[in-house]
């Protein structure tokens, strides 16, 4: 999978001379301006198209990852939540009634994680256990608050 993140991230490169092509194509048909703009339009879809693939598949890994960590560890009932963002990944795991067995399978996931080839795009990691599934709302929004949180308290620059 690292190889493929790795020459999608190089194919990123080729909306330069696809919006080359595109201008070149276009300029006859509906003059230089219209042409240039074609171009880069052409050039910037691809770019994002690449960078949002690249994305896609290492919250897939990271996903994966976890999900196999969660099974060596306690085969549990889960859910698993992989947010992109900007700055990095935000994976969420969503654990139903493990109980005893959270702190034995955030161990696994940390373990898992640290051996992950891409780690260092994932930047918060959340466990939570619920007792079933018809918390998972109520669970959801007391971790987007607690996410705010830490945000607002990153961006202020506290460590406390």
């Amino acid at each position: 999978m690292e190889k493929t993140v790795k020459t999608i991230g190089l194919l990123r490169w080729l909306g330069l001379p696809l919006g080359g092509i595109m201008y070149a194509c276009t300029r006859v048909s509906f003059g230089d301006t219209a042409a240039a703009a074609l171009g880069v339009l052409a050039a910037v879809s691809f770019w994002l198209l690449m960078r949002s693939e690249q994305s896609r598949l290492i919250g897939q890994t990271i996903a994966r990852e976890i999900k196999e960590a969660i099974s060596e560890a306690g085969n549990v009932e889960s859910y698993i939540e992989i947010k992109r963002l900007k700055s990095g990944i935000i994976a969420r795991v969503y654990l139903i009634n493990a109980r005893e067995k959270v702190t034995v399978i955030h161990k696994a996931i940390s373990r898992r994680l640290e051996n992950c080839t891409f780690k260092k795009y994932l930047w918060i990691m959340q466990l939570t256990d619920m007792p079933g599934k018809s918390a998972f709302r109520d669970t959801q929004r007391l971790l987007n608050e607690q996410l705010l949180e830490e945000l607002m308290r990153k961006r202020r620059g506290d460590r406390s």
